[in-house]
This record gives C-alpha cells, structure tokens and sequence, in this order.
C-alpha cells in the first residue's frame, strides 16, 4: 500500500470512528420536559438524575418552591419535571403584617392553603377568583373565637366571732385561714385581631378556700348551747313558765278557728314565748337561758312584769320544766 492509499484509508477510520462516537452520545441523551410554572421547556440531557439534570441548565428551587419529582431520581426518556413557583405577597391578617410565599394560584387557593375559613371571613381586600401575582397586596379580616382557662387563687376571707370567754379586745386564732383555687373558662371573641367580648364559661372550684376564724373578747354577747354567739342589748332575771296550745292552757279546743294561734296572729310552736308587752315588746327577739332562741309573739292573762312562759308541744314537756328563774337576753337585731 502506498503513501497515498495509507493517507486515505487513515482518513475513513477516523471518520468512521467519529461517527460512531456522535451516534453513542446521540444515543446517551434523554428527552426531559420541564413545565416552570405555565411554561414548558424541551430539553436533551445525557444526565442520570433529576438533580444533575437541573444543575445543568441551571435551574434554581427555592426552599418555598414545589417539584413533583425526587431530587435523586433517576432521569428517564420523557420524563416531566413540573415546578411550582412560590411567589411573595404583602398579606395584612388582622393587622398583622407580613410578607408570606405562596404556592396558590387564586384568592380562595391561598385561603384554604392558610387555613382560613370564608365562614369567618369580616372583610378581603381582593376577590376569591383573583389571581396572586407576586408582591400583591391583600388584606384579610377575620371573626375568631378563643377559649382560655385560667387558674385563680381565692383568697381565704377572715370571720371575727365574738365571745364571752376572752378578755374584751382579746383575740384569739381558732383556725388558720388557707387560700382555694379556681378554674375559670373564658370564650373571647375577636373582629380583625380585636378583642370584642369576653364571657364566662364556667367556674369550677379546684379547692375550697378555708376561712380563718378569730374570737375576739367583747361585752354583751352569749354563746348558747347551740354553740352560736348572740349579741344581746339587756338580760332580764325573769319568773319563767311552760305552756301548750291545749284548751287547759289557752281555752281553745282542737276545731277552734283560733287553736294554737298567738296573740300576733302566728302558729304556736318551740321557740315561741307569751310575755307583757310592756316589759318585752311583741316581735322582739330573745334568748331563753336553757329554752334557746325564742321570739316574744304571746301575751297572757297571768303573765304580768317580769314573767315569761314558754311554748312546748306537749303538755308533759310543759309540766317537766315547771317553774324556773331564767335569765332572758333581749337580743340585737
């Protein structure tokens, strides 16, 4: 083979050899088509993953951007690649301003993205079936509602009994005073981030608060045997009978429009005492020593000065007590 024949043949080998590597690559490349929000781009890569592949054309996604492929998956011929751009508006939610980013294509998209309701809408500043474009502005106003449960301490309050058994002035602690606790729900309403009423739920006391008792010495009290304090303004040494409603007693039979009815027009029973009014007064209440809390609401023939007779039910409680000097204390109201 001569000079000239080698030249030629060297020539068709690498002609050959070219060929036969832009054929290879031709092959190696994968169709991709790219939707970027509503435009479609064509491309031919011979990348293997969607990551290289976006490098390569230099296509950035945002941390607020969407893409419906894996960045590591595998590029395949005829793949789509659709990115969703999030754009930023100037959003006023009940006056709180904000720029946010948003991947909605309408008004009412981006409501139901945020998780705002249109039962609670007050007031928008744009339509639902506006398009968001970015750096729009758009004002929202919404009614919301917000329960609030709070813990309250309650106070202990302090109850002063006076008594006969301290020097007067003198005071004595009987018990410690301890603070409740108080569980309050509260609804609040507001219009546009506004508070514009606030109402109790409930209140439930968690524990009781325990008052604090202290006695204190003072002049004109009694404790009686039912354990309570009176404060009176006289004591009477008084001649004290019994009597019952019986005809024996008041001349009355059972059937009788008056039986068993005082002189003030009351029922007769424990408690209630025959005096003179000009001693006692009718109405007045009293303190029996022995007998308790009686209110004088009868008169007598034979009860004159300083006598006092008693009501019992019954005519052998009546004949037990007999005839006693009793000391009376004229109370204070």
């Amino acid at each position: 083979m001569n000079q000239k024949t080698r030249t030629l043949f060297l020539i068709m080998v690498m002609f050959l050899l070219s060929s036969s590597s832009a054929t290879a690559y031709q092959l190696m490349l994968k169709e991709v088509t790219v939707i970027d929000n509503d435009k479609v781009y064509l491309y031919k890569t011979p990348k293997t993953t969607v990551e290289t592949f976006l490098q390569e054309q230099s296509i950035i996604i945002d941390t607020n951007d969407e893409i419906n492929v894996a960045m590591n998956e595998n590029l395949v011929e005829g793949m789509t690649i659709k990115i969703t751009r999030a754009v930023p508006i100037n959003l006023t939610l009940n006056g709180k301003k904000e720029e946010v980013y948003t991947k909605a294509v309408t008004v009412k998209d981006f409501l139901k993205a945020e998780g705002i309701s249109q039962d609670k809408l007050v007031s928008i500043s744009s339509k639902l079936e506006e398009k968001i474009i970015p750096h729009m502005e758009l004002s929202i106003s919404t009614r919301e509602e917000e329960i609030i449960t709070n813990t309250e301490i309650v106070p202990y309050e302090t109850k002063l009994q006076e008594t006969p058994h301290l020097p007067v002035g003198e005071k004595k602690l009987i018990q410690e005073g301890k603070d409740g606790l108080k569980e309050t729900t509260i609804k609040v309403e507001y219009i546009g981030g506004k508070e514009i009423n606030r109402e109790i739920i409930s209140e439930v006391i968690i524990e009781e608060a325990q008052e604090e008792i202290i006695k204190i010495g003072a002049e004109n009290v009694i404790e009686g045997e039912d354990g309570k304090v009176y404060k009176y303004s006289k004591v009477l040494s008084m001649n004290a009978t019994a009597y019952t409603a019986s005809y024996a007693d008041t001349g009355k039979a059972p059937g009788h429009p008056a039986f068993g009815i005082t002189y003030s027009g009351t029922r007769a029973k424990v408690g209630t005492v025959a005096v003179d009014p000009t001693v006692i007064p009718l109405g007045t209440k009293l303190y029996v020593e022995g007998y308790g809390c009686a209110v004088a609401e009868d008169i007598g023939g034979a009860i004159k000065g300083n006598k006092i007779d008693l009501y019992y039910d019954t005519v052998q409680e009546a004949r037990n007590f007999g005839r006693q000097q009793l000391k009376v204390y004229v109370l204070v109201e």
